[in-house]
């Protein structure tokens, strides 16, 4: 019948060969689908996000929801809302996966802020909910990867600032504990050898140390710029003059023990500082620009900065944000950062 063969010496009949394949195809057959289930799961799913995605697609995902709130609330006419989407564009990036394969930021889904540990909104949303959003921000800033937490640490400090002037917001809990200076060490380790500096000279990255000098020298220079117009002004506008030269003095002395703490040298401070003619002709219009260009080298130290440095840098925005919010009128998306949106108003919710 084909399916057995005779030996030629008339011995037991022995099973063909194409029944000897059999074993052969079924193992081969087995590797095949093994083979493609393996290349099928990994192509279908893509691998979890970095804790730094995740922090942004939390806060995107914070600031889309609390925007629809807020545009529920005021029947889309919302100034608040309008910032909250501004704030919300910045976090539109394109990422790259933990593998290196790019993916785009639309590839990969938002949470809602139910599930992504942000505060979920509320019907009637105000300035308790922004500060919530602004403490999640500002503390995943202080995790996460430097571009990211420099810009998470500005948009918390934006959030911060305009909760201070919605109804009730002067009386909302800060949403940041103040960071202590470390204990002054009793030794600092010796400076690194400077290299040979007889080949080409290439472009090194600012150090923390050299960002807290920019700091301080923003600081010292606010003072010493108060101090020089503080004849002129009288009444109120004397005693927040008083006052903002008082705050950017004890800035400047907060900075320096912090870089002594953490054994950072940096340079002396000047005896004066040159001061733009508008100091001169129109001394409280320039005070607030420099108080707005102070905030830059407070967002790049939260980049070039960590642990401890970092958590000093960030509560530093925050606060300095929410100062200049309360005296401008006006609250910018992301403070200290060089983006070319718009200040969003403040006179309503």
């Amino acid at each position: 019948m084909g399916s057995t063969s005779r030996r030629r010496d008339g011995g037991p009949a022995t099973p063909s060969r194409a029944w000897r394949r059999v074993p052969l195809l079924l193992l081969t057959a087995a590797l095949v689908v093994s083979t493609g289930t393996v290349v099928a799961s990994i192509t279908a799913s893509a691998p979890p996000p970095s804790t730094t995605e995740q922090a942004r697609l939390d806060a995107l995902a914070g600031l889309e929801d609390l925007a629809a709130a807020f545009e529920k609330h005021d029947d889309g006419d919302s100034p608040t809302a309008a910032l909250l989407r501004s704030q919300a564009e910045l976090l539109t990036l394109t990422t790259s996966w933990p593998s290196g394969s790019p993916a785009a930021a639309e590839t990969t889904e938002v949470p809602s802020a139910a599930g992504s540990g942000a505060p979920s909104a509320p019907k009637q949303p105000g300035a308790e909910d922004l500060a919530e959003l602004a403490g999640s921000l500002l503390a995943d800033a202080r995790e996460t990867d430097p571009g990211l937490a420099r810009l998470l640490a500005s948009i918390g400090a934006g959030l911060y600032a305009q909760a201070q002037t919605l109804p009730g917001g002067t009386g909302v809990t800060q949403p940041w504990e103040d960071p202590e200076i470390p204990l002054e060490p009793t030794g600092c380790p010796a400076a690194a050898p400077t290299e040979d500096e007889s080949g080409p000279a290439t472009p090194a990255s600012p150090t923390t140390a050299e960002a807290i000098a920019v700091v301080v020298l923003s600081q010292e220079r606010l003072a010493y710029a108060y101090e020089t117009v503080l004849p002129r002004p009288a009444g109120a506008d004397r005693a927040a003059a008083a006052a903002r030269l008082a705050g950017h003095t004890d800035s400047a002395e907060h900075w320096r023990s912090l870089a002594v703490a953490e054994c950072l040298d940096l340079p002396l401070p000047e005896p004066v500082y040159p001061l733009d003619r508008e100091f001169a002709s129109d001394p409280l219009p320039a005070l607030e620009d420099a108080e707005a260009a102070a905030l830059a080298p407070l967002a790049d130290l939260v980049a070039l900065s960590d642990g401890t440095v970092r958590e000093h840098a960030v509560a530093g925005l925050a606060e300095a944000a929410a100062e200049l919010a309360a005296s401008a009128g006006e609250v910018l998306p992301a403070p200290g950062l060089d983006d070319e949106l718009r200040a969003a108003p403040t006179t309503a919710p």
